[in-house]
């Protein structure tokens, strides 16, 4: 299974939740393959510090990640993509070799309208591949009283896309990258944080 994170906009999660999907999948006694596709690679050092099992490859060039993958493929039982923000041809290319594609969104209109341009471009993907990839948003950084998270999840319904349970706003998800690992392993405070995180990751991979 091929996994894609991208998003036309930076700072809506999609690190946070590509490195935990990888770590789960890794967790399950999985061969994980992760891709750094972001030329930022802020992905690389925080899966290289978990320490688990999981081989990293860095491809920021759409020929590549297409050619790439097709040997990979034969190498792993998943694969984990972390796009880079922005509708790039990496993206484009991400959507196009992907079997299931997230877009992280944060609890803004601004958010949205930029998931809103990457909806557009995954639509176009999925008429040339007739159907795929699968593909889903994923609410982010939600506060549950917040006028901005009511207003974003009442529009999210209106993309076209299948819309995940998403992800509270919670310090445990911002400190995960700088401590060098995921929330399931950061102890009773990040308890909430990792339940949440646990839910959305069995939506992602359907259990």
């Amino acid at each position: 299974m091929i996994y894609g994170l991208a998003n036309s906009k930076g700072g809506v999660g999609k690190t946070t939740i590509a490195v935990h999907l990888a770590a789960f999948l890794a967790g399950k006694k999985r061969r994980v393959v992760f891709i750094d596709a972001d030329t930022q690679a802020s992905s690389s050092k925080w899966i290289t510090d978990t320490g688990l099992p999981i081989q990293l490859v860095h491809l920021d060039d759409p020929a590549a990640i297409i050619k790439r993958l097709a040997k990979l493929e034969n190498e792993a039982e998943d694969i984990v993509i972390d796009g880079p923000a922005g509708l790039s041809h990496v993206t484009r290319a991400i959507m196009l070799r992907a079997d299931r594609v997230f877009l992280p969104c944060g609890p803004s209109i601004l958010d949205l309208r930029a998931a809103a341009m990457a909806v557009q471009v995954l639509k176009e993907a999925q008429k040339a591949r007739k159907g795929l990839p699968h593909a889903a948003l994923i609410p982010n950084k939600l506060q549950k009283r917040g006028r901005l998270t009511s207003e974003m999840l009442s529009n999210a319904n209106r993309l076209g896309i299948k819309v995940l349970s998403g992800l509270s706003q919670r310090q445990s998800f911002a400190d995960a990258a700088g401590q060098g690992q995921v929330v399931s392993k950061m102890g009773f405070l990040a308890k909430p944080a990792a339940s949440e995180m646990n839910a959305l990751l069995k939506e992602m991979t359907n259990g």
